[in-house]
């Protein structure tokens, strides 16, 4: 019984944590028009940061928690299911897809190298803290590149909205989406942390399970959403940004505070699946457009993953 209450505390969690994003989002960027921030800084720093901030604020919770295995498999997992998931849906859905060419530009080549150096930084089963600086320093290099005048999607986006007035509602909004995450993500760790007890399973299988799962949630929502809109391409090209903020921020972050480990479940199985599912991602990026039999053939990768993960059970 008490097994299930956690669960549904957890379930609970993750959803206060996910809509407490949302909440986030869509404050900010009404904010972020009051002041006259061109459409492209608003995808960027709000939203860009906003879908990652459920990964980011589990793993800050982890780490003041004691509990670093945590980020490093939420990290992971957060990215498998971005690639084999998301990607996997909408191009099942919504394919064949073609990739903007300008927006490849700019995320192909940060994905890329956000994904080895993080592999490279793992492979050893520890990120120390000098580690961790490097990942954060590629982030904050890379968002300098994105407001460079040498990003072409810049361009395309750098029109700015009609401003608007700021209404007292959107920093509401925010202020209530921060205190929701900020409790939410308290509970999903300290949950987690429970039921890998009680189970007597490592701590990673639930947070590359569960929480990271969990926290993946506003990218499929995102990218439901646009298949109704017609802007599939953009979706898939924004799940590039979205991984490369997961391993550079969510892991850089926390590691600068406190060196992270990575367990068994990541070092084993998790960090290879990551891999194997990047390299699909890369390739299809260069290849610029995704079919309808490469997304069904992602969703059975990630059920391959689901059913592997069980064998740590």
């Amino acid at each position: 019984m008490q097994l299930l209450q956690w669960s549904g505390i957890l379930i609970f969690s993750l959803y206060v944590l996910v809509r407490g994003a949302d909440l986030f989002v869509e404050g900010a960027k009404q904010i972020g028009a009051s002041l006259g921030m061109s459409a492209f800084a608003i995808g960027v720093l709000i939203v860009g940061l906003g879908t990652s901030l459920p990964e980011l604020a589990s793993s800050l919770a982890a780490v003041f928690a004691d509990s670093t295995e945590i980020v490093i498999a939420n990290a992971v997992g957060s990215n498998i299911t971005n690639i084999l998931l998301i990607v996997g849906v909408l191009a099942m859905l919504g394919g064949p897809v073609m990739i903007n060419k300008n927006l490849l530009k700019s995320e192909l080549p940060i994905f890329f190298i956000a994904t080895v150096h993080f592999v490279a930084s793992v492979f050893d089963g520890v990120i120390d803290r000098i580690e961790a600086v490097l990942l954060f320093g590629t982030l904050c290099a890379y968002i300098w590149y994105l407001f460079s005048s040498g990003n072409k999607a810049k361009e395309e986006m750098e029109v700015k909205p009609r401003r608007k007035k700021l209404k007292v509602k959107d920093v509401v909004f925010v202020v209530l989406g921060i205190a929701a995450v900020l409790v939410g993500a308290h509970y999903t760790v300290q949950m987690a942390v429970n039921i890998a007890t009680g189970l007597s399973v490592p701590i990673g299988l639930v947070s590359i399970g569960a929480i990271a799962i969990g926290t993946s949630l506003p990218e499929l929502f995102v990218s439901l959403q646009a298949i109704k809109t017609k802007e599939i391409d953009l979706a898939i090209g924004n799940i590039f940004g979205s991984n490369a903020f997961n391993i550079l921020m969510v892991v850089g972050i926390p590691g600068i505070i406190m060196p992270l480990h990575a367990g068994e479940v990541v070092m084993q199985l998790g960090l290879w699946v990551l891999v194997a599912a990047s390299l699909i991602l890369f390739v299809n990026g260069l290849a610029r457009q995704v079919q309808k039999w490469e997304g069904i053939a992602m969703i059975l990768f990630f059920c391959f993953f689901l059913v592997k993960l069980v064998d740590f059970v």
